[in-house]
């Protein structure tokens, strides 16, 4: 009997984790040098409008009080912390979280509650699914090396040039990420013949 529920309980954070992977990658992204401690509610705003530059600090707001209705968040006397565990959730190079789920996130499954830490595992496999269906891009595979080139030969630490190319993402849309890095690239008035020689590797 005592399987059975394992199982289960797999079975459905597994589908929670197709139907929602985007809240627990950013969820991960967040707590994850708290270990899923509780930080102050306030502080989990700024950490995503000043420190990861995805919000404006009225839009973080709004996603954390959407993530609390729905259960995603918990927010006690000691502060904020995730309902999930987000330890060995891996979080893509240069992921950005979609606003569009954000500002109506489904509700956290009782089954996806915080639980043992192998439990959690079976369903982190579907975070880092590919869907067969989506178009490969070969210079997305340089991403690494075109960053640490251009953090080299700007001059501007890596975690700056890469907030740099988040933020020209925020403002032209669709946008690869690849190509985000060479504008920040061109801003700073670099020579562009050795970023192009990565990406057509």
């Amino acid at each position: 009997m005592k399987n059975f529920r394992v199982v289960e309980q797999l079975i459905t954070m597994s589908e929670a984790m197709k139907i929602a992977p985007d809240i627990a990658i950013l969820l991960a992204k967040t707590w994850q040098q708290y270990q899923n401690q509780p930080i102050d509610k306030d502080a989990v705003c700024r950490i995503w409008s000043f420190d990861l530059g995805w919000f404006d600090m009225e839009t973080a707001t709004r996603v954390r009080d959407n993530l609390v209705r729905a259960g995603w968040i918990d927010v006690s006397t000691d502060g904020a912390k995730p309902e999930i565990e987000t330890e060995n959730i891996d979080v893509p190079f240069g992921w950005l979280p979609t606003m569009r789920l954000l500002e109506s996130p489904p509700s956290l499954p009782k089954g996806m509650k915080t639980g043992p830490t192998f439990e959690v595992e079976g369903a982190v496999e579907h975070v880092q699914e590919i869907p067969e269906s989506a178009p490969i891009d070969p210079a997305s595979t340089h991403i690494s090396v075109l960053l640490m080139q251009i953090t080299d030969e700007s001059g501007l630490e890596k975690k700056e040039v890469l907030r740099r190319a988040q933020r020209k993402r925020r403002a032209l849309g669709p946008v690869t990420l690849w190509m985000a890095l060479l504008l920040v690239a061109r801003e700073q008035k670099l020579t562009m013949g050795p970023f192009m020689v990565t990406i057509s590797a």
